[in-house]
C-alpha cells in the first residue's frame, strides 16, 4: 500500500527531528519517581526545586526557572489535568495512599504504580490544603542534632531515654504528621490519648518525676514513622538512619518497661507502628526481635487470653458480674499462648515447650485452666442462681470432678506436696518466682473448690447425703492455710510480703470462717481444743497482715463487720424472729466496709449482745483480732444451723465492695 505523503514534509525546513531531550526532570530522574513533565513539574513545585529538564535553548544551555517564575507559571499557565471520572472525584484519603504506596513503599523499587490523573489530584489537594508557607521554605523536622549522638552505641537496658527526647511542641508536630497522614491507614491508635500522654510526659520531664516507659516507647514509635515519612524522598539515607535511632529508642523502652514479661496496651500499639511502616528500614539487632511478626501475635495472644481468663474467673466471684461473663468462647477463635520463655519469642525455630518443662508462661497457661474450669462452673448452674432455684447436687458433683481433674493435670513443678518439693527444690531456687506461683495457683484452684461446695457446707454437717460437701470445704480451707505458711516460709526476696496482697489475705479470712463455723457447730467435738487453736492460728495469720498493709486492714475490718453482723443476729433470735416462719430478718446494711466494729463494736451494730467482744482497735495490736475470734469461739456453741442462712454470710465475705488487692 502506498504512503501518503504529507505536503508539509516536502519543505526542508519543516522536517520533524527525533527529539533527544530527556522526559522527567533531572529532579526526579535522580530520585526515580515518575515524573509529570509539566513546567515546572509537581514534585519540584512541591519542594520548592529548580525544575530543569536538561534541554536546550538557544544557545545549548539548561535554564532553570527560578521560584518566581515557577509560582507564576503554576497560577496562569498550568493546564489542566485530566480525571478519569469527573463525576466521581476521590477523596483525600484515597489520593494520599496513592501518595503514600508510591512515593513511600515503592519510590526505590518499582516505577509509578498510580496513574497520572490520581497523582495529579494529589498534587492539586496536596497544594490547596497545605499549611505550610512556601516562600518562608521548609521546616525543620528537628531542631536537635541527632545525628551527631547515636543511641545505637548505647546500651538498650540503659540508655538516658529521655535526654534523646525533642522539644514538646516538635513531637507533638510529628504526632499530629502520622494522625493525619499514616494512622487513617491502620486506626491503632486513639489520638486524644496519645496526644494526652505526650502531655504528660513532658510533664514528668519539666518536674523531674519518672516518665511512664510504655508511654515513651509508644512516642518513639511514631516519631520513626513520621520521621521515616517524611524524609524518605528528599534523603532516604537520613530517614533509614534517623528511624533506626527511633526505633532503637523504641525498643529501649520496652526493654526498660520489661515489656515481653509484662505486655501493655501502649507497648503492644509501639510494636504495631514500627512493624506497619518502619519495617522496609533495617532495624538494630539488639531491639528487633521485639519487632518480629510472630512476636508481636504471641504478644496479642497473652492479652486477649489474659482479658479472657479474668472475664471467667470474675464470672465465679460474688458481685454484679456473677454467673455471667462477656467473652464467649463460640465467639473468638484465637489460638492460646505458647509455653515458652519470653527471651525465646520471635526467635527462629521456637516452638511451644511441654508443659512439663517450666518456662515464663507456665503459670500463665495454669491459670487459664482454672478460669476454663471457673467458666464451666458458670455455664452448668447460672440459670439456678440466676432464678433462685437449687442447684442439683448431681452437678456440684460433676464440677467438682472437673476441679480435681485440672489439679491432677498440674505440672509436678507447681505441687506442693513434700517430695515435688524436694524434687525442684533446685528450680524454685534458680527461678524462685515459680516456688511464689505454686503457691498463688494452688491457692487460686482450693479457694474456688471450697466456694464450688459452700453452699451444702452447713447441710453437710447434718445430712449425710451433703457430707462430701462438708469435708471438701475443710479440707480446702486447710489447704488454703497451710499454702500461706508455706509462703510465709519461703517466699522470694524480689516480691512484697504475701501479707500485703489482698487476695491471699482474703482466701485466708474466708478459709478462716469455714473452720470457724465447723467448731461452733461442732462444739463437743472431741478434737474441738485442737480445732480452736487451729482457727486462732488462722486469726493470727490475719492479724499480721493488719500491720503490714493498710489495703489489706481495711479489707479485714469490712469482712470483720460482716462476720459479726451475722453472729449477732445468730445469738439474739429472739429479737429479729419473723412469727410466720421463724426466720431471722436480715441485719440492715452497713453504712460501709470501712466503718466496722475492729473500731468500734457499737457503732455499726445496735444493742449487741452483752457477751461480744468490747476491745477497740484504735491501733493495731496482735491480741485485738484474735480476742474476737475468742470470745466468737466461746459463745459459738449457742449457735444453731437453723438460726442463720450461713450461705449469706458466705456470699458477702466475697462482697466486691471490699478492696481488690
Amino acid at each position: 500500500m502506498k504512503r501518503k505523503v504529507n505536503s508539509q514534509s516536502l519543505h526542508p525546513f519543516s522536517k520533524r527531528t527525533p527529539r533527544q531531550d530527556p522526559v522527567s526532570c533531572e529532579s526526579c530522574r535522580l530520585k526515580k519517581i515518575k515524573c509529570d513533565r509539566q513546567q515546572p513539574c509537581s514534585s519540584c513545585l512541591a519542594r520548592r526545586l529548580n525544575c530543569n529538564y536538561g534541554r536546550s535553548d538557544g544557545a545549548g544551555t539548561s535554564k532553570p526557572r527560578s521560584p518566581a517564575v515557577v509560582e507564576r507559571v503554576e497560577t496562569t499557565d498550568k493546564p489542566s489535568r485530566p480525571h478519569a471520572s469527573p463525576s466521581a472525584p476521590y477523596n483525600r484519603e484515597s489520593l494520599l495512599t496513592a501518595d503514600w504506596l508510591e512515593n513511600i513503599h515503592l519510590a526505590e523499587r518499582v516505577s509509578t504504580a498510580t496513574p497520572k490523573w490520581l497523582r495529579d489530584g494529589l498534587d492539586d489537594s496536596v497544594r490547596r490544603s497545605s499549611s505550610v508557607n512556601l516562600e518562608a521554605g521548609p521546616r525543620p523536622l528537628l531542631s536537635r542534632p541527632y545525628m551527631s549522638r547515636s543511641a545505637v552505641d548505647e546500651n538498650p537496658a540503659s540508655v538516658n531515654l529521655v535526654s534523646f527526647l525533642p522539644t514538646k511542641a516538635e513531637a507533638l508536630g510529628l504526632f499530629r504528621y502520622y494522625h493525619h497522614y499514616v494512622d487513617y491507614l491502620y486506626h491503632i491508635l486513639i489520638p486524644n490519648r496519645v496526644e494526652g500522654h505526650i502531655n504528660e510526659i513532658y510533664r514528668c520531664v519539666d518536674s523531674g518525676l519518672p516518665v511512664e516507659l510504655n508511654h515513651l516507647a509508644l512516642l518513639f514509635s511514631i516519631l520513626a514513622s513520621s520521621l521515616c515519612l517524611q524524609m524518605a524522598l528528599e534523603s532516604p539515607g537520613d530517614a533509614e538512619a534517623r528511624s533506626q535511632e527511633f526505633v532503637y529508642l523504641t525498643g529501649a523502652a520496652l526493654i526498660q518497661s520489661h515489656y515481653t514479661a509484662s505486655p501493655t496496651l501502649e507497648g503492644l500499639q509501639a510494636t504495631m507502628v514500627v512493624m506497619h511502616n518502619v519495617s522496609n528500614w533495617k532495624i538494630p539487632p539488639l531491639v528487633n526481635g521485639l519487632f518480629v511478626h510472630g512476636a508481636v501475635l504471641e504478644l496479642k495472644r497473652r492479652l486477649w487470653w489474659d482479658l479472657t481468663s479474668y472475664d471467667w474467673l470474675m464470672g465465679f466471684l460474688t458481685g454484679p458480674q456473677e454467673w455471667t461473663y462477656l467473652i464467649h468462647p463460640e465467639h473468638m477463635n484465637v489460638n492460646q499462648p505458647i509455653n515458652i520463655d519470653d527471651s525465646a519469642i520471635g526467635t527462629r525455630g521456637a516452638v511451644s515447650l511441654p508443659s512439663s518443662t517450666p518456662t515464663d508462661m507456665s503459670f500463665f497457661l495454669q491459670r487459664l485452666k482454672l478460669a476454663f474450669v471457673s467458666r464451666e462452673v458458670v455455664d452448668a448452674t447460672s440459670y439456678e442462681h440466676l432464678h433462685g432455684l437449687e442447684v442439683s447436687y448431681d452437678k456440684i458433683l460433676e464440677l467438682d470432678r472437673k476441679f480435681h481433674d485440672a489439679l491432677v493435670e498440674i505440672p509436678e513443678f507447681f505441687r506442693l506436696d513434700a517430695a515435688s518439693r524436694r524434687r525442684f527444690a533446685s528450680l524454685y531456687e534458680e527461678r524462685p518466682t515459680i516456688a511464689w506461683q505454686c503457691c498463688l495457683l494452688q491457692q487460686g484452684f482450693y479457694s474456688r473448690l471450697c466456694r464450688l461446695h459452700r453452699d451444702f457446707f452447713i447441710r453437710g454437717a447434718r445430712e449425710p447425703a451433703y457430707s462430701y460437701s462438708h469435708v471438701i470445704c475443710l479440707q480446702s480451707a486447710r489447704k488454703v492455710l497451710e499454702i500461706k505458711r508455706i509462703m510465709d516460709g519461703n517466699e522470694p526476696s524480689h516480691t512484697p510480703p504475701n501479707s500485703v496482697v489482698w487476695s491471699v489475705m482474703h482466701h485466708v479470712f474466708a478459709a478462716a470462717v469455714i473452720l470457724l463455723l465447723d467448731v461452733c457447730f461442732n462444739w463437743d467435738d472431741i478434737l474441738a481444743e485442737k480445732r480452736k487453736e487451729e482457727v486462732l492460728d488462722a486469726c493470727r495469720m490475719l492479724s499480721k497482715a493488719q500491720e503490714s498493709s493498710s489495703l489489706v486492714r481495711e479489707g479485714i475490718n469490712g469482712m470483720m463487720s460482716v462476720l459479726q453482723k451475722h453472729w449477732k443476729h445468730s445469738l439474739a433470735p429472739q429479737r429479729g424472729e419473723n412469727p410466720s416462719n421463724g426466720a431471722i430478718e436480715a441485719a440492715p446494711s452497713l453504712p460501709g466496709t470501712t466503718q466496722t466494729l475492729l473500731a468500734d463494736p457499737t457503732a455499726a451494730l445496735d444493742d449487741g449482745p452483752p457477751d461480744l467482744p468490747t476491745a477497740t482497735l484504735d491501733s493495731v495490736g496482735n491480741r485485738q483480732l484474735e480476742d474476737i475470734w475468742s470470745e466468737m469461739l466461746n459463745t459459738g456453741n449457742d449457735l444453731t444451723l437453723e438460726a442463720t442462712d450461713w450461705t449469706e454470710l458466705l456470699n458477702e465475705l466475697t462482697d466486691p465492695d471490699l478492696p481488690r488487692g
